[in-house]
């Protein structure tokens, strides 16, 4: 299935904070996508059709239904809309989109995510952990507040059932005075990318942060080959 177009149900719904939620998705059982791919939802304010695009949080190892990580946009239309769904609720979607993903499954791996930027690099890891991928994986993921953290529960057990997968925490804005990250993920890179890292680099958020991420990489000496990315704005 390439980009089809079916309705789909909110089959359960997570809260993170009072800004981002998890949706469940039911998919067809013949939906199958590639880790890092994204659906389209459509929206519909009076007689125009708005559409919004968001990565697949789930492995594609699970079938049946997808999740959805997303954040609330001020006024925004579509994502208020998407946020006050309630269980039982129809949409159209249209997917598997997208040619995000990992490129070589032969190196050492870094994901830099800011907020929901995360969503891809959850549905990644998973997919390749399941496939007993034996290079390493670190995870450096960029929050304002201790608030926006998710999923840690699931992250620390997979650092325990994986010796080659390591996650890190930046805090921008932490409650916590005794928080060590803090700061940007950007500030944090030539700390937590080990020294004469030869694999390659991918990051996902909003436009400002990959390009000045990019930018760091770039002067850190890894090549524009070594470095894949995806905005969401």
């Amino acid at each position: 299935m390439d980009g089809e177009r079916f309705t789909s149900k909110l089959l359960e719904i997570e809260v993170i904070n009072e800004d981002t939620k998890v949706l469940k998705f039911s998919v067809p059982e013949n939906f199958n996508f590639n880790a890092g791919q994204h659906v389209t939802l459509a929206f519909y304010r009076e007689d125009k059709r708005i559409l919004r695009s968001y990565s697949i949080f789930s492995s594609p190892s699970e079938k049946g239904y997808i999740l959805i990580y997303f954040k609330k946009v001020g006024d925004g239309f579509a994502s208020n809309k998407l946020f006050n769904m309630k269980i039982g609720e129809e949409i159209e979607v249209k997917g598997p989109l997208g040619v995000f993903k990992v490129e070589n499954k032969e190196k050492d791996l870094v994901f830099i995510s800011a907020g929901t930027g995360f969503g891809p690099f959850m549905s990644m890891i998973l997919d390749l952990l399941k496939k007993e991928f034996k290079k390493r994986i670190i995870l450096i993921r960029g929050y304002r507040k201790e608030s926006g953290l998710c999923f840690k529960e699931e992250l620390d057990s997979l650092e325990m059932k994986f010796p080659n997968f390591k996650y890190y925490d930046v805090l921008s804005q932490p409650n916590s005075a005794d928080f060590l990250l803090k700061g940007r993920v950007q500030n944090f890179l030539e700390k937590l990318i080990p020294n004469g890292f030869l694999g390659d680099l991918y990051i996902c958020g909003l436009k400002e942060m990959v390009s000045e991420v990019r930018e760091k990489l770039n002067e850190m000496g890894f090549l524009k080959e070594q470095i894949f990315f995806e905005r969401y704005d």
